[in-house]
């Protein structure tokens, strides 16, 4: 068994003396680990970075095994990356979630979304916004997806400003209002709106609103840790809302 196909390296850990395993995320195979011998070299070190994007070729002798990697460099995001404060956590907190999905099944949205964010993470700041709408695509994928298409209430599709915590499902202001202190405000550029200056306010509802449902369909139901550079990232963007506050 043999294929090649470019993908994007989301952990590597090491395996014997000198080999790692690489666990890439590709468009068309999903997550699939293997076996790059030299891994702890030098030479193959500074590719197998999170971030990076490699020419991966995998081979073995029947499609069941773990199989070998032969990679080489496309694309190496890791320094750039590396130089900013919140993109290293945004990339981190990407990965944690890409190695919950199963080996081997192919999330073709899940893997353009990722390359749209990265993109950001490497070239701009703008990419804070990207992450939330891709985590809430993230939530979709794996069976839990929030309706925001309608108010759950009234069946109106305008001004929809709340989502409720029990249902995720969107609710109008003129319901919502009375009930704010127990919903999700629903930031604007959810529904792509970029009119409006996006804000460290609506960041942080943002992330309120993907770490809920993350945590209630996924982390505790399989019982693991919330990734702690998803907190660190809500940290920080929480510290500007204040700073907004101040000034």
């Amino acid at each position: 068994m043999e294929w090649q196909e470019n993908g994007y390296v989301i952990s590597t850990r090491k395996y014997g003396e000198n080999a790692v395993i690489l666990d890439a995320f590709t468009r068309e195979r999903g997550r699939f680990q293997g076996l790059v011998r030299g891994g702890m070299g030098r030479s193959k070190r500074s590719l197998l970075q999170v971030g990076n994007l490699l020419k991966l070729n995998w081979r073995a002798r029947i499609e069941d095994q773990l199989g070998q990697y032969q990679v080489e460099a496309i694309k190496l995001n890791t320094g750039y990356i590396i130089s900013s404060k919140l993109a290293p956590l945004g990339l981190s907190s990407i990965c944690e979630l890409l190695k919950i999905l199963p080996d081997r099944q192919a999330y073709a949205q899940l893997y353009d979304g990722f390359e749209t964010v990265l993109t950001h993470l490497v070239e701009d700041d703008n990419w804070l916004p990207l992450l939330i709408k891709w985590q809430i695509g993230f939530l979709q994928q794996m069976g839990y997806g929030l309706d925001l298409s309608q108010c759950a209430v009234t069946g109106t599709v305008d001004n929809l400003r709340y989502i409720s915590p029990k249902t995720g499902r969107a609710v109008c202001e003129d319901v919502g209002l009375p009930y704010k202190g127990k919903l999700f405000v629903i930031p604007p550029f959810i529904y792509g709106d970029y009119e409006q200056k996006i804000t460290a306010d609506h960041l942080f509802e943002g992330f309120k609103i993907t770490e809920f449902f993350l945590k209630k369909h996924i982390y505790n139901v399989q019982n693991l840790p919330f990734p702690e550079a998803q907190k660190l990232l809500s940290d920080r963007v929480f510290k500007l809302t204040q700073i907004d506050i101040e000034n």
